[in-house]
Formats: structure tokens, C-alpha cells, sequence
């Protein structure tokens, strides 16, 4: 039943059924049916976008597999850790998987199996999918040549519509716009003919590509994916992929309403996913700490009955057990910790990726095309400017917020680069002269976190905004040191107006002080010749 629920892409039931089967067979037994349980969990968190769960089951799937010197079983598993592995852009360790089980796969079809196991067509068309995906066109063709041979040979109902795909794509991006029409095609009538509407809606996506410049043809193509995603059931992320595909193309023919509509439907996919991601993740992984638990009570119930292991062998036992729930407690704990962030600003997750990152993509593009439109109004392409640097500003925020989390930017010399680049960029269309010094660079080993990292340059964007806006200055100038080990200085200059009561920046002096409290720092206002700000900062 999960096979079946599988193959006609109804992933959620799939789910159901298998976790029935696991609830019906013991996880201590080492059998074709539990190394076949394992490859098929690895082949629905394949599709569910959760390849790190995809590659620990796969990995368990090999070992037992090895223990039963199964061959066929053994390229099952090798086969889903590969395409796992592919996707998570870890290219040579899915070279390895993906070429082991082409070596394990048996080169005869010999015994019959009364489920379904990875035949050479598949393994050779991924093959070929891991050299497109690295730009070795040649060698992709050559690999799914195989594969498309095989598949014939063996009446692949999904290695046919798969091989032939690929060539389409290998000849687009050969950019042989003919044969690569053919091939999509052909792969579209193979797909309808096997009831595989997922091979089907990608061929209309890269249809569509094929004909960007064709207003009339590429629309042809999206209607029939749209009455596809309408009749048949098909896997969401072949429907984002669809969309994504979609939206590129009517941007390039200045398509406003379609652009419109397919950006809509990927915001309302994304929202869709996030929603269920979060219970999904959490159902699956309340599962496995079942089974793990369920293992874990047979193996002291046996060590109990057989009383022959001392206490240091019964700790031993007990440990091999809990480190494979540490491993579902560690991705749990990845979750949780996205959680936490979520609930910790509102603004890093829930209103940047929610409210911002959709509402950015919607500014931009309406924007974008209502500026190209030749029939817009005046006063509409005034509009469409204005939403336009409205959107350029939420960029910039989003921007800040994304380098504020990446651990890759905690060096000070980041952090220097990342202000002197802000100011260049901010004044670059301006009158007012920038000077920029630091004494970083003879400290590159010095860091900060993340926080502060995002508190200080807001603080500094804070007032070089002021400066431009309210102040008259000609000049302003940010110099970053590092007097010693554990202490940075900054210092926000300007040689405007200063202070006083018709250019004071409202809660933005207020801002900075709270923003430098936060940091354990102290900031001291200097209104002489212009605004002189000083900010004091101990580094953690």
C-alpha cells in the first residue's frame, strides 16, 4: 500500500501505510523487508525535501543489507543515498553512491521480487542527471544513452519518460532548441502513457523554456501544466518547480498578470510547506524516536531473560541505542532551534520571511514589469518607482538580517567590509564625501557574534542616515578599531549641523543607545563642528 501510494504521488498516505508496516515488524530483525523499509523511507523523504533523514535511512537500509550479502538490496539503498546526496549538493559523495550501486546492481534480471527494487536504467539516468548538474554535458549524454537503451530494452514505464527528459534538457542546455522540443515531447506522451503526471508537468515547465520568446507557443505549454496540477494529483514541489519555471518566462515576455498570478501560487506553495513542514517534520520524528524506543525495550528485555551480560556490556548495549536517538534528537533540536528563532524576533523569520521575503518578491516584480509596460501612465511608472526603492530598502533589510545569522561573517574584518561597503553604496549618488578608516586588517583573527554584529550596524546605519537627511553635512567619515583584544571603538562623524531642535532624529538617538546597552557598550553624543558620535563596545 505505501508502494502504491507512492507511485501515484500521494506522498502523505505513502507515509501512513509504511509507518503501519513498521508498527508490525521488529526493528532488531536484519530481512529483506526491514532493508526495504528502509530504502523506501529514504525514497519518501526524497521526495518530502527531507534529504538528511533520506540519507540516514538509506544508510541503515546498506548496512543491513550488507549483512544479508544482498547485492540488489545493497544498490537499492546506494541508489537513494545518491539521489539524497545530489541534493544537498554533495556531488562527489553522490558520485560514490550513485557509481556502488551501478557495481552492486545485478547486470541480469534474474530473481523476481514481489516488490519493486531500482533497475540499471535508474541508477544510469541519475548518473546522467549528477553530470548534467556539474555542466559535463558529454559525459550526461553518454550516461543516459545507457540508461534510455536499458530502459527501452526493459519497458521502463518511468525510465523512458526519464531518459528521455534528460536529453531534452542536455540539448537545451546546448542551447539545440529542435532536438530538445523533440525530446520533451516525446518524454510528455511517454509520462501521459505510464500515468506519471510528475515527469509530465516538468516537460511543460521546460517547454515553456524553450519557447520564452514565443508569447503564443509558451502559453500553450502553461496551459496544459495548469490543467495537469487541476485533473491530476502531482507532487507540490513539481508544481513550485513548474510555477518558478513559469514566472521566469513571463517576466521575459512581459506577461504582468500571468507574472502576477504564478508568483501568487508560489507564495501560497511556500506557505503551504512551511505550515505543514513544521507538524510533518515533528510527526516523523515523534515516529522514530517510537521505533528507536521499541528496539531499545527488546534489547533489554533480552539482555534481562539471557542474563548474561555484566553491567559495563549492558551500559555498552544501552549506548549503541541512544546514539541513534541523539541523532533524531540533534535534526529534532535543528527544528526547535528555527523555532526558537521564530519566536525570538518576530522580524528575523516570521515578518522577514513571511511579510518581507513575499512581500519583497511581489514589489519587485510588479514593479519591474509596470516600468517596462510602454503603455503605462506617468503617474503609474511614478508609482512603479516609488514601490520600486521601497522594495531596494526592504532588500537592503532583508539583506542585513540574513548576514546578521551567518556564522561565515564573525571576523571583524566581515564586519568592517560589510559597514564600509553600506556607506559607499548609500552616498555613492550623493555630494557628500565618505571617508572610511580602520585598523582591522592587522586583526583578522578577532570576532563577533551575530547579535552584536546586527546591533552595531544598525546603530551605524542609523546615523549616517541622520547625517544625510537631517544635518546639511558635506562630509562624513566611520572609523572602526580595535584598540585592543577585547574592546572595538567606532566612531559616526559628520561636520553638518549637529543637533538642535529642528534636525534632532526623533527615536533615533534612542535607538542607538539602547541598541549599544544591549552590547554592554556605552555611546557618548558629541555636537561640535557637526555630529560626533563615539560607541564603546566590549567584544564577548
Amino acid at each position: 500500500m505505501a508502494e502504491h501510494f507512492l507511485e501515484t504521488d500521494d506522498i502523505e498516505s505513502s507515509q501512513k501505510w509504511l509507518q503501519k508496516t513498521k508498527d508490525l515488524v521488529s526493528p532488531k530483525n536484519t530481512d529483506t523487508t526491514t532493508v526495504f523499509i528502509h530504502s523506501l523511507q529514504s525514497e519518501l523523504f526524497y521526495y518530502m525535501g527531507l534529504f538528511q533523514f533520506g540519507t540516514y535511512e538509506a544508510k541503515k537500509g546498506i548496512e543491513k543489507a550488507t549483512q544479508l550479502k544482498d547485492s540488489t538490496l545493497m544498490a537499492d539503498a546506494y541508489f537513494f543515498l545518491g539521489i539524497n546526496q545530489m541534493e544537498i549538493n554533495a556531488y562527489d559523495e553522490a558520485h560514490n553512491s550513485l557509481w556502488k550501486s551501478r557495481k552492486y546492481s545485478p547486470k541480469k534480471s534474474g530473481k523476481k521480487f514481489i516488490r519493486s527494487c531500482i533497475q540499471n536504467e535508474h541508477i544510469y539516468n541519475n548518473i546522467a542527471q549528477l553530470k548534467f548538474k556539474v555542466r559535463e554535458l558529454d559525459s550526461a549524454f553518454w550516461y543516459n544513452k545507457k540508461a534510455y537503451q536499458m530502459a527501452l530494452k526493459n519497458n521502463s514505464k518511468r525510465g523512458v519518460p526519464n531518459a528521455e527528459q534528460t536529453f531534452g534538457q542536455i540539448y537545451l542546455a546546448k542551447k539545440q532548441k529542435d532536438s530538445a522540443v523533440y525530446y520533451f515531447q516525446k518524454s510528455v506522451q511517454s509520462a501521459e502513457n505510464s500515468v506519471y503526471y510528475d515527469i509530465a508537468l516538468l516537460n511543460y515547465a521546460y517547454l515553456m523554456e524553450c519557447y520564452s520568446t514565443d508569447q503564443q507557443l509558451s502559453n500553450q505549454w502553461y496551459e496544459k501544466g495548469i490543467n495537469l496540477i487541476k485533473q491530476r494529483i502531482v507532487n507540490i514541489a513539481f508544481q513550485r518547480y513548474f510555477y518558478t519555471n513559469a514566472l521566469t518566462v513571463f517576466k521575459a515576455n512581459n506577461q504582468v498578470e500571468k507574472a502576477a498570478y504564478v508568483q501568487d501560487k508560489i507564495i501560497v506553495i511556500d506557505d503551504e510547506t512551511r505550515l505543514k513542514g513544521n507538524f510533518f517534520i515533528q510527526d516523523i520524528t515523534t515516529q522514530y524516536a517510537k521505533n528507536e524506543n521499541k528496539l531499545l525495550n527488546l534489547q533489554i528485555a533480552e539482555l534481562i531473560q539471557e542474563q548474561k551480560y555484566d553491567t559495563l556490556q549492558l551500559i555498552a548495549a544501552l549506548m549503541a541505542v541512544l546514539l541513534s536517538i541523539l541523532f533524531i534528537i540533534i535534526i529534532r533540536r535543528k527544528n526547535k532551534v528555527q523555532q526558537t528563532l521564530l519566536n525570538q524576533k518576530n522580524d528575523i523569520s516570521k515578518d522577514l520571511h513571511d511579510d518581507i521575503g513575499s512581500g519583497l518578491s511581489s514589489i519587485l516584480i510588479h514593479a519591474d514589469l509596470l516600468l517596462k509596460d510602454k503603455e503605462a501612465a506617468d503617474r503609474q511608472k511614478i508609482l512603479a518607482s516609488k514601490i520600486a526603492q521601497t522594495g531596494k530598502e526592504i532588500s537592503q533589510q532583508l539583506n542585513t538580517f540574513i548576514w546578521s545569522l551567518s556564522t561565515d561573517n564573525n571576523g571583524l574584518q566581515s564586519f568592517a567590509e560589510y559597514v564600509k561597503q553600506y556607506g559607499m553604496g548609500l552616498l555613492e549618488s550623493t555630494d557628500i564625501e565618505f571617508e572610511f578608516t580602520t585598523n582591522i586588517a592587522s586583526k583578522e583573527t578577532m570576532m563577533i557574534g551575530g547579535a552584536q554584529r546586527k546591533h552595531l550596524f544598525l546603530c551605524v546605519k542609523e546615523l549616517l542616515n541622520n547625517a544625510v537627511k537631517h544635518t546639511n553635512a558635506t562630509k562624513i567619515s566611520v572609523s572602526i578599531k580595535a584598540p585592543d583584544n577585547n574592546s572595538l571603538e567606532i566612531i559616526v562623524a559628520d561636520n553638518g549641523q549637529g543637533m538642535n531642535k529642528e534636525n534632532q532624529f526623533g527615536n533615533g538617538i534612542t535607538n542607538v543607545k539602547k541598541r549599544i546597552e544591549l552590547s554592554k557598550g556605552k555611546v557618548i553624543f558629541t555636537a561640535q563642528n557637526g555630529l560626533h558620535v563615539t560607541m564603546h563596545i566590549p567584544l564577548k
